[in-house]
């Protein structure tokens, strides 16, 4: 019986939903009939501020020079602050690398096998040099080089299609001067 009661109420909320979804859909609409006038305007004169000492009606403008010396304390850092720049510009003659990425394509213990690969970079991307280098026991061939990962991401998408194990891998790079 409960069973019964609960489908009747199904059908009729089915029945009653259908002909609500089947009525004539309005939109309200409000009717103008009389056009809205949008102008304004109001006399804020009084609002604006005096100035006093000039009149009203002359605007001339007279420029004054105010001649001015520099100002002597004791409390003068030039001289310690170009021996700190001093120092940081010999400090900086001493970088001779910068941290950067580049793209591996090959790493391995055989050399024929890596210069094939470098020799075929040349095709790849001609526009770059590959370098190729040996750390015993490993040789390594290199290509590219970029500040920040992101750069090599088009590269080492291009090389990928021909070398599915290249990755891009931190590197520091000499810097030129």
């Amino acid at each position: 019986m409960n069973k019964v009661f609960s489908n009747i109420i199904l059908a009729a909320f089915l029945i009653g939903l259908g002909a609500v979804s089947c009525s004539k859909a309005t939109t309200p609409q409000k009717k103008v009939n009389e056009a809205v006038d949008l102008s304004y305007s109001e006399n804020l004169s009084q609002y604006n501020p005096q100035v006093e000492g000039l009149p009203s009606g002359s605007e001339e403008k007279t420029e004054e020079v105010i001649q001015t010396r520099p100002m002597v304390t004791r409390f003068d850092i030039s001289d310690s602050l170009n021996k700190l720049l001093d120092s940081v510009r010999v400090g900086n003659d001493t970088i001779r690398m910068i941290n950067g990425f580049t793209v591996l394509v090959y790493s391995g213990n055989d050399q024929t096998e890596a210069g094939r690969v470098r020799n075929r970079l040349f095709d790849i991307v001609p526009e770059l040099d590959a370098r190729f280098s040996y750390k015993l026991p490993t040789y390594f061939v290199k290509v590219g080089q970029f500040y920040q990962q992101i750069e090599a991401q088009t590269l080492y998408r291009k090389i990928r299609s021909y070398y599915p194990t290249a990755s891009i891998v931190p590197d520091k790079f000499p810097i030129e001067q």
